[in-house]
């Protein structure tokens, strides 16, 4: 494996999310600020991103990084929505104490 592999690998799962999401090249590099062909240099893998370029694609798609870096993501990005969502129906259940200590547990561990 090399560079040019690492640069496959990002641009195709980039894609997949990207579309999964059913968001256009041109939306997500509207909401990154960035152009249309940008996102299509690193779909494509002839480009590669930025560390700030590569945060703000994790951010817009809501995604950990881990996920961009696998030749599967639909696994990765599954279990990380399925997460989330039974988080959110747990969190519903919670009174206003409970939730201020789940906050504070969440905001410990993304430090």
């Amino acid at each position: 494996m090399d560079g040019n592999d690492i640069k496959k690998i990002f641009g195709s799962s980039l894609q997949e999310i990207r579309k999964t999401n059913d968001i256009t090249q041109e939306k997500l590099a509207e909401l990154i600020g960035k152009d249309k062909n940008t996102i299509n240099r690193i779909e494509t893998g002839i480009n590669f991103v930025t560390s700030d370029t590569y945060a703000d694609l994790c951010n817009v798609l809501n995604i950990h990084p881990s996920i961009l870096m696998t030749q599967r993501p639909e696994f990765l990005l599954r279990e990380h929505i399925n997460y989330r969502n039974q988080i959110n129906q747990l969190l519903k259940t919670f009174p206003t104490e409970k939730l201020r200590d789940a906050y504070n547990i969440l905001c410990a561990m993304n430090k």
